[in-house]
């Protein structure tokens, strides 16, 4: 048997494990430390690794085992979402020591985060405040960072910063430390809209000492060479999450309806099981459900004709141009039916259905 096929066996077991107490964490504001850790040492956080280090799954799969994820604990896909960027970068390293490194820490199950956004600047510039400073035998790196989603589970974080002197000044590095490095701080402040339990917040970078082993990569922000696209994939990222959730929305509506006994006094049927009104809300959810679903699979499979040769140093603009177009579409498409379909649980339900308990 495979290690795909082995792992591919194994999700039902590892995502029901997840789905049981989801409701509850949610219920209590608990963290979903142990489910992260079950996926990397069950070898799902390598999912995308490819030889002798890895299942070798392309976007297809991953996006699919994505809205399975994010259909059973939501919390959990979403924290995973700079991991399986970071992954997806190693991928298209050159061969060499650098790749063969974090390759292995991949496989071993180690958990990426990441701090690239700030308040400051224009969002998806390559001009950042958080600087890594050359002294002597090495750099100094300071700033912070925000929307640092998953970095609390993680136990490294990938940095973005501005170079300043020596021979790469001006250029953008991206450094990658373990989060126990002194000088490095991650709080869980988030306070805006959106999933909360995900590790999303600042991370604080103080005088931290690096080395050239924590080099990932120098780039030339003015460069004109062509670069591989990560946007399609963030992007469709999260439509993938959302279509987890609707489909665990569909799933309660079901339920629901099955479970209740009590109805209107002007409802059309005795039991609202049966009534033709609340079946046919039920029916609408399910297939905003199951059609945003097949829309985000279908974007997948263009991401990865672009991603394929670009891991193979050949990078292809028009495919990449294909594969945001795709993503975009789903995005727009997803945005306005989800959360109608979301919010037609109640219909099912009525005002009781809101209660916490």
């Amino acid at each position: 048997m495979s290690v795909l096929t082995r792992v591919i066996a194994d999700r039902s077991t590892i995502l029901s494990e997840i789905a049981a107490d989801a409701a509850t964490r949610e219920l209590t504001g608990t963290d979903p430390y142990a489910q992260v850790r079950l996926l990397s040492e069950s070898g799902y956080t390598a999912l995308t690794l490819d030889g002798p280090s890895g299942p070798g799954a392309g976007a297809s799969e991953l996006f699919e085992f994505l809205i399975d994820l994010a259909r059973a604990d939501p919390i959990v896909a979403h924290i995973l979402r700079a991991h399986y960027w970071f992954v997806e970068q190693i991928r298209r390293f050159p061969d060499g020591p650098v790749r063969d490194r974090w390759v292995a820490e991949i496989a071993a199950g180690k958990v990426f985060g990441n701090a690239t956004s700030e308040r400051t600047g224009s969002a998806g510039s390559l001009s950042f405040q958080t600087e890594l400073r050359a002294v002597d035998g090495g750099w100094l790196l300071s700033g912070a960072k925000f929307y640092s989603t998953g970095t609390a589970f993680a136990d490294y974080v990938s940095v973005t910063a501005t170079v300043r002197g020596g021979e790469f000044d001006g250029r953008v590095a991206r450094i990658v430390l373990p989060i126990n490095r002194d000088g490095v701080t991650i709080v869980d402040d988030w306070d805006g809209i959106g999933q909360n339990r995900t590790g999303t917040g600042t991370t604080t970078l103080d005088n931290i000492r690096v080395t050239a082993d924590d080099i990932l990569a120098f780039t030339d922000p003015a460069s004109p060479a062509a670069v591989a696209n990560d946007g399609p994939f963030l992007q469709l990222y999260l439509q993938a999450l959302i279509t987890g959730i609707l489909l665990s929305v569909s799933d309660d509506a079901a339920t629901l309806l099955r479970c209740r006994t009590r109805t209107f006094d002007h409802a059309p049927a005795d039991e609202p099981r049966h009534d033709p009104v609340l079946l046919g809300t039920v029916g609408e959810i399910d297939a905003a459900a199951h059609v945003a679903r097949a829309a985000v699979l279908d974007a997948a499979r263009m991401i990865e004709e672009a991603f394929a040769p670009a891991r193979s140093g050949v990078v292809e603009p028009d495919l990449f141009v294909k594969a945001s177009t795709a993503a975009a579409r789903v995005k727009v498409h997803v945005d306005r039916v989800g959360l109608r379909a979301a919010a037609d649980l109640f219909d099912v339900g009525g005002a009781s259905s809101a209660s916490r308990a």
